[in-house]
């Protein structure tokens, strides 16, 4: 049965459900398709890592981004109602970065620097001085750098009570649902089609992560988004045995109040496939255990893989695509769609409301051009 709506949202991740929360708040009739359950994607794969891993190392547009959505993130989750709050967990729980030879030096150096040059806080410890602030640390380090100010939340809850809210505030959701093209006449998008039937809008909003450029690609947008696949190893240990996020090279550790410690991640080109490989859970493993020796009578308590949308360039596509009228892309946010969630949603309201968006969208248009060889990082 057909449906009218002011805004359809393809897409139930993250971003999508900030999205829907956004619009429903201003009053417009939302609607959101989602082919599986809300949030089980890379949404729920997550760590909940409120800054990017290499900040210092991203494209300047994409750093700019990301502070300005680390900025907003805590006044955002004050819009929801306390006992939400409570159960997101956010907590600026800082993050170390351990040095252990001069590859760590010069990287720890160049964000210092970066950090210090956008009046961002960040200090040095010695070996003596990380050790006690993290005993689960190898003693063979050298010292470290410490975020004091970055922040962690449990992703996969804020995605449900981003989309409970946006119900709350009128939007509605239809999962299970399969995006099969879209409603066109010469110039416009006038909606959805679906496995059960169509959805007219004025406005349609792709937010689907790494099946966009799949869901694009019969409107002849070159959409480069793939999905790269991040496994992660969830440990049980006594609450503290690890204080604050570690990151260590590619590698992190993100400590939960309950004494739980994720253990990630794997950046992988295997298509849509979301095993959990032998090969990964032991890398990982491996790694984490050189830097925090701490962890090793740890429980292994679960396992699970999620797919990035990738870009080659790195940038999300976030934007109106100027060929076609009523279509707005917000997606390829990569490793950083919990923490560009807010400001990807504030984004695309005012794109409908035809404000003028605070951020220069100019580098993430949607009919750049790319170099599809480049891989991300």
């Amino acid at each position: 049965m057909a449906r009218n709506a002011d805004v359809v949202v393809l897409g139930a991740g993250i971003v999508g459900c900030a999205i829907a929360w956004e619009l429903a708040k201003e009053g417009r009739q939302t609607v959101v398709l989602e082919r599986g359950s809300i949030g089980r994607e890379a949404s729920w794969a997550a760590g909940g890592v409120l800054t990017p891993v290499h900040l210092a190392e991203y494209p300047s547009p994409l750093a700019t981004l990301c502070v300005e959505s680390q900025n907003i993130f805590e006044a955002y989750l004050r819009e929801l109602p306390a006992g939400d709050r409570a159960e997101v967990e956010y907590a600026v729980s800082g993050m170390l970065i351990p040095v252990f030879d001069e590859r760590d030096e010069r990287d720890v150096a160049e964000l210092e620097a970066w950090k210090r040059e956008h009046g961002q806080p960040v200090e040095r410890l010695d070996a003596e001085a990380a050790l006690a602030a993290e005993p689960a640390l190898s003693p063979d380090l050298r010292g470290a750098l410490l975020l004091p100010d970055v922040a962690q939340v449990r992703n996969h809850r804020l995605t449900r009570i981003l989309a409970e809210a946006a119900r709350r505030s009128g939007a509605e959701f239809r999962t299970g649902v399969a995006a099969t093209g879209f409603l066109r006449v010469p110039g416009r998008i006038n909606g959805v089609k679906t496995d059960r039937g169509d959805v007219y809008a004025g406005e349609t909003v792709v937010a689907a992560g790494a099946w966009s450029g799949d869901l694009l690609e019969p409107l002849g947008l070159s959409v480069h988004v793939r999905p790269v696949r991040g496994q992660i190893v969830l440990l049980q240990s006594a609450p503290d045995t690890v204080r604050r996020m570690i990151l260590s090279n590619e590698r992190y550790l993100i400590p939960r109040a309950d004494g739980r410690v994720l253990l990630g991640s794997t950046v992988e080109e295997a298509g849509f496939d979301t095993s959990v490989t032998a090969e990964g859970v032991s890398t990982l493993l491996h790694q984490a255990l050189r830097f925090a020796p701490g962890l090793k009578r740890a429980a292994v308590a679960g396992l699970w893989a999620g797919l990035r949308p990738a870009t080659p360039d790195r940038l999300p596509y976030l934007g109106r695509v100027e060929a076609i009228q009523g279509l707005i892309l917000a997606t390829g946010h990569f490793r950083n769609g919990i923490l560009l969630a807010p400001l990807t949603a504030r984004i695309v309201a005012d794109l409908v409301a035809g404000r003028s968006p605070a951020v220069d969208l100019s580098p993430f248009r949607p009919d750049r051009v790319t170099n599809v060889s480049q891989n991300p990082s």
